[in-house]
This record gives structure tokens, C-alpha cells and sequence, in this order.
């Protein structure tokens, strides 16, 4: 698949140094951000490969038709069809390519049409839907370009567990030996929803004015709807995603306030530059999620989330800093400051999770470290979770309540676990070091508090020591063994919890972990597809 006659244009170099992480965001600049417009029109479309004609996307705007180009088995499509510059309100369709074609984008593609509601401008609640077929895979050329879903707009990206919808880097499928795919290559999926968010007013999302910006090119997510729908992303794959944009990090996957009616199913972040996935408010559910050696946190939340997720693998063997980071707030929710936001803390419960990591030092030199980081006043509810990870070192911890804003304060996150807010139940940690240090002294009340004590004293909850990663995890390196040894090689009785008795949206999985070794599921084939990408 040579594309090199096309894509002499000059490609962002994303090499960089990635910012150490000290628990916190990478905020990065980029190097180029193309601003322009291009009005021309492309027909070109079809094409002919071998005898098969090319189905290129097209859609009509404004009474001008717009449509890839066929190049070989590839569509390509210029900045004249999507660009950073260009909001797209016509729903369209990429359709599977044959021969390992694939839909290549010179431009970022933004779909819907990006308002401020602070303005007086409403929301287009029937904004056009991007729907992906089955086996298509699509690739952008710039570090800077992404796929972003406006508030009203649908994405319709389902794929199948043989025939999972990938995106990717244009270094991955341009058929160049020379050239290799990497963390910053594109930048990533974000969704932008009508959900809560604890940015915005109570006052403001009742009169449909919920209004914050987003990371990345400026756009606007949040409203009062926390069951909206922006569509489904099943069976996709995201791959070397995450650069930078005017000083702000995109991830692999960003949802903005994305209300409980979208699907987020089965869903495949490799070698993200930042996070995986990060969750900005909203109250949409996470099932089958696989997140492989991403430079920052596998899952983090923040802005007030209270979705559901079930069936969670975090595996950091080169890349990657916690598995789950977790924020509540930006402020605490006792201040004068939060008195009248329209949703409290983030508060989300997780079932059947398994986060792996080694503690080492890493690619770039970034630590491939830790299970768990909670804080600024989060709360959540942890069932079936196991942490596994080789390191004593500090940092490189099971699990930390980081108080540095929260303090010993009656909302903070050392009270909430006290108080039962932040609980596990039916969870193993196999680590080297069990717990981080408090980093700031508790005082008052708190001051007897304990993490060992608080944890152990969950419900059917075990710190088990690390041996070796075969005493608990399967063959594979990520599934829960059959049979689990603490690190004195004795047997250890486990109990998992039933969580479909809390919400029918919890499969009662009957294990500990995201995975059982050798179980026969299409989320096992999923486990196992996934591990073979990022072994590629």
C-alpha cells in the first residue's frame, strides 16, 4: 500500500519527549495547526482496483458534493472533504475496504457543528451521524488531526470481534518500511455530550446554557441531559492516538459530558500519548475496555462521572503511569465555589477490573507504575478489582489516596473512604507495595486513619504480597488464574461479588478480575485479539 507518492507533503514529526508524570496531565504544543479552508470540490470518487471499484466516502454540503479520493486500495481525503477548519453537518458513511485498504484523512474530521451556547446558539439535537462499517480502518496523516463528535451529532461505529473498526496512524498502513507508527502519531477520538458536568451551573443546565470547552481545538461540551445519546463506538480499535493541540493533551478516547444512552463497548486503546480513556463529567457506562501501554493513565476520570464500568484490563509493560487516576473535582464540593454546580463529585462504580504493571522504568523513561490514584474528593464503589504489580518502589504502589488538595477535609478522599464512599469489595492486591504514603499528614478525625486497616476491613477484601506474576494471572499474562498463591505460595480462597444485584447493567461474572483464564467468550477473544496488537 505505497502512499509515499502522496504523502511527501510534509507529515508532523511526533517524536517528543513525553512530560514526566507526576500524576497529572501532559500538556504539549503542536507543531503545526492548519487553519486554512479549502473550498474546492473533489469528485473524483470510485476508482478502480484490480476490477473492484473503490467505495470512497461522500456526503453534500451547501449544494457542493465532497468525496475521497481512490489511490490503489486506499481512499484518501484531502482537506477539501474534513479538516480542522471544517465542521461536516451531513451524515455520511465509510464503508470496509477490501485488499487492507484503508479511508486515509489529510485533516482532522469533525462532525456536527461545534456551538457556545454562552452566545444565545442552541444545539442541534438531529446533527448528522458518521456511521462506520465493520472492518474499516482509517488513518490520519498529522499529529494535530482527530475525530470529534459534536453535542447533537452521533457516531455509528460498529464493529465485529473479527472485524473490529481501526483507527490509526498513517505510518501503521502506508506500506513505507521506513516509517513507523508511534504514541503521538494522530490525535485521537473525542465525543463531546449534553451530560453533567461539575463545570457548569445548575442554573445553566436548566435553561440548556451548560458551556465548557474542551482539550484540544476549542469546542463545547455539557448539558442536563445525563442520558443522552452521541451514538455507539463497538468493536473499534485506537492506535498511536493522543498529540498535543494549543496546549492541551488529547487521548486515545476523550468523552465530554456523554450522557448513559451511548454505547462505549469493546474498545481497544494502544499506545496512547496520554490517557486512554478520560472521562470529563457525563454518566456514560464502560464495558470490555483493553487499555495497552499508553504514556499517561489508563482510565482517567474527572468533572463529576458517574457511569458504570465492567470488564477493565490496564496492562503497562513500556509505557504508563496508573492504571485508574481519578479526580472528583477541581474545587472542593463543600466550598462556597461549588454551591451551585449541577452535579456533585465524580462517584462511579467498577466491576471486574484487572490492572497490570511492572513498577520498571519504562520507555522515555516514565515509570510503568501504578494501580490505583485517587483523588480530589473523587468517590467510587470497586468491586472484583485486581491490581498486580512487581515494584516496591514508591510510586509504583497498589494503590494511593492522594490528599495534596483534599487534606484531612470533611469531602476529601481519605473521609469519603472512611465514611464508605470510596469502598472495595471482593478485590486483591498483588503488589510489591500495597499502599502509597499519605502525602499530606492527616489531622483531626483522620489522623488514626489507616489504609491497610480501612481496606482489609472491606467486604472479602485481600492484600496477598507479590511472588511472581504466574502465582496469579493465567498464561496469557492478564487472566485471573484458576488458582491464585499469596507471595508464601499458599492457596488463596476468593469470593467475588455479584454486582448485577446492584444494576442490571453488571453481568454477574463470578470471578475476580477483568478475565478468568481460559474462559470461551467473544470479551475473551476480544482479550486476545487486543494482546496480539500491541505485541505487533
Amino acid at each position: 500500500m505505497k502512499l509515499s507518492g502522496l504523502f511527501k507533503v510534509s507529515l508532523v514529526a511526533a517524536a517528543m519527549t513525553l512530560a514526566g508524570c507526576g500524576g497529572g496531565d501532559i500538556n504539549v504544543t503542536p507543531t503545526t495547526v492548519d487553519n486554512s479552508v479549502d473550498n474546492s470540490v473533489d469528485n473524483s470518487g470510485g476508482g478502480n482496483n484490480g476490477g473492484e471499484t473503490l467505495n470512497c466516502a461522500t456526503y453534500t454540503l451547501d449544494g457542493a458534493t465532497f468525496t475521497g479520493e481512490a489511490e490503489g486500495v486506499n481512499c484518501i481525503y484531502s482537506q477539501a472533504f474534513a479538516s480542522n477548519a471544517k465542521e461536516i453537518t451531513s451524515s455520511f458513511v465509510i464503508s470496509a475496504l477490501g485488499n487492507g485498504g484503508a479511508h486515509v484523512f489529510e485533516g482532522a474530521l469533525f462532525i456536527g457543528d461545534d456551538v457556545d451556547t454562552s452566545t444565545g446558539a442552541t444545539i442541534d439535537g438531529n446533527g448528522p451521524t458518521l456511521s462506520i462499517e465493520a472492518g474499516s480502518t482509517i488513518a490520519f496523516t498529522k499529529p494535530e488531526s482527530f475525530i470529534r463528535v459534536a453535542r447533537g451529532a452521533n457516531i455509528e461505529a460498529i464493529g465485529e470481534v473479527d472485524k473490529p473498526i481501526i483507527f490509526t496512524s498513517i505510518k501503521e498502513v502506508d506500506g513505507d518500511d521506513s516509517t513507523t507508527a508511534q504514541i503521538g502519531d494522530w490525535g485521537g477520538v473525542q465525543v463531546n455530550g449534553r451530560g453533567h458536568s461539575i463545570r457548569c451551573t445548575a442554573a445553566a443546565a436548566a435553561q440548556d446554557m451548560c458551556n465548557h470547552s474542551a482539550e484540544g481545538i476549542v469546542s463545547y461540551y455539557g448539558g442536563n441531559d445525563p442520558q443522552d445519546s452521541s451514538g455507539i463506538l463497538k468493536h473499534i480499535v485506537i492506535k498511536y492516538a493522543g498529540f498535543g493541540v494549543e496546549g492541551d493533551e488529547l487521548n486515545g478516547l476523550t468523552l465530554n459530558a456523554v450522557g448513559s444512552g451511548t454505547t462505549i463497548d469493546y474498545v481497544h486503546v494502544h499506545n496512547g500519548f496520554d490517557d486512554g480513556i478520560e472521562l470529563f463529567g457525563g454518566s456514560v457506562n464502560l464495558k470490555h475496555i483493553v487499555i495497552t501501554d499508553t504514556g499517561d493513565d489508563g482510565i482517567d476520570w474527572d468533572e463529576g462521572w458517574k457511569g458504570y464500568g465492567q470488564f477493565i484490563l490496564v496492562r503497562s509493560n513500556e509505557y504508563g503511569n496508573h492504571g485508574f487516576e481519578t479526580d472528583g473535582a477541581k474545587v472542593d464540593p463543600l466550598s462556597a465555589d461549588a454551591q451551585d454546580l449541577v452535579t456533585s463529585v465524580s462517584n462511579p462504580t467498577i466491576a471486574n477490573a484487572t490492572v497490570v504493571t511492572t513498577g520498571d522504568q519504562g520507555a522515555e523513561g516514565r515509570r510503568t507504575g501504578a494501580g490505583m490514584e485517587m483523588k480530589e474528593w473523587g468517590k467510587a464503589q470497586l468491586a472484583n478489582m485486581l491490581f498486580v504489580n512487581s515494584s516496591s518502589v514508591d510510586g509504583a504502589g497498589c494503590f494511593d489516596l492522594y490528599n495534596e488538595k483534599d487534606k484531612s477535609g470533611d469531602a476529601g478522599v481519605h473521609a469519603n473512604a472512611n465514611n464508605g464512599d470510596i469502598a472495595f469489595m471482593s478485590s486483591i492486591f498483588a503488589c510489591g507495595k500495597n499502599f502509597e504514603d499519605v502525602n499530606t499528614p492527616l489531622t483531626g478525625a483522620l489522623a488514626s486513619f489507616d489504609v491497610n486497616t480501612w481496606f482489609t476491613g472491606g467486604e472479602n477484601n485481600q492484600l496477598i504480597g507479590f511472588a511472581d506474576f504466574t502465582n496469579v494471572l493465567g498464561a496469557d499474562g492478564v487472566s485471573t488464574a484458576a488458582t491464585i498463591t499469596d507471595s508464601q505460595g499458599t492457596a488463596v480462597a476468593t469470593t467475588a461479588k455479584d454486582m448485577s444485584e446492584v444494576n442490571s447493567f453488571f453481568t454477574n461474572a463470578g470471578y475476580i478480575g477483568a478475565l478468568k483464564d481460559g474462559e470461551s467468550s467473544e470479551w475473551a477473544d476480544f482479550v486476545a485479539a487486543s494482546l496480539q496488537r500491541a505485541s505487533n
